[in-house]
């Protein structure tokens, strides 16, 4: 236990190195954090300020941080012992994603996880992970956007881990606790997308909406009425 703690620290501060916002702030002093958000910017936005050579390269080392994580950084500190209790790798995996979603350099904001619970599950379950990520890239590509993308990965990551543990590997069945946990907190960190997608119309007002004008009182000591 005593060496387990810090390793759970460990894996929540990886999970939290800013690496887009400063590189954002680096290159061309702007910020990927949403105005009026505890989020980060749409993709779009994040390339188009990064460029896509470099939000590519944001994008691997935000995925290195849940591979680092789960592998080496749990052999360092623990040792291969630590795989026979998978609950360990399991909190480790996802204080990382949280870390990566909460992160304390930027006041408790970050991105929505994606990256890092990809490097998670392509250390721990690689061939559902890698179908997942081909089925969401084309996705995106197809509707020219993240967004359905990033949602059918989600939704495909524990139907393709469960058919590969039962049919290919069973000794990893406790791992599907961590892609239930991963999956359910990617759709949740989408929710919004997710909701316009199956038309649920949220019933807070529009952004642009104005409230109704109340009526003018008349000034003090004017009549309102013409004297006849």
């Amino acid at each position: 236990m005593a060496t387990i703690v810090p390793y759970f620290v460990a894996c929540f501060l990886i999970g939290s190195l800013p690496f887009g916002e400063i590189v954002a702030r680096l290159k061309t002093g702007k910020s990927l954090l949403l105005p009026g958000s505890r989020d980060t910017r749409p993709p779009g936005e994040v390339f188009e300020i990064l460029g896509i050579p470099t939000g590519i390269i944001v994008c691997l080392l935000d995925c290195l941080k849940g591979f680092l994580a789960v592998y080496p950084v749990t052999v360092k500190m623990i040792g291969a012992e630590a795989y026979a209790q998978w609950w360990v790798v399991g909190i480790g995996s996802i204080l990382t994603v949280i870390g990566h979603c909460n992160s304390p350099f930027l006041g408790f904001r970050g991105g929505r996880g994606l990256a890092p619970t990809f490097g998670v599950m392509v250390t721990l379950l690689y061939v559902p992970a890698l179908i997942s990520l081909l089925l969401g890239l084309s996705l995106a590509f197809w509707g020219l956007s993240s967004k359905p993308g990033a949602l059918s990965a989600a939704g495909a990551m524990p139907l393709l881990s469960i058919a590969w543990v039962f049919m290919v590997k069973p000794s990893d069945i406790n791992y599907l606790y961590i892609v239930a946990f991963m999956s359910t907190w990617t759709l949740w960190e989408h929710r919004s997308e997710l909701k316009n997608y199956l038309g649920i119309k949220s019933a807070d007002k529009s952004v642009g909406e104005a409230p109704p004008e109340e009526p003018l009182m008349p000034a003090p000591g004017t009549d309102t009425e013409k004297k006849s």
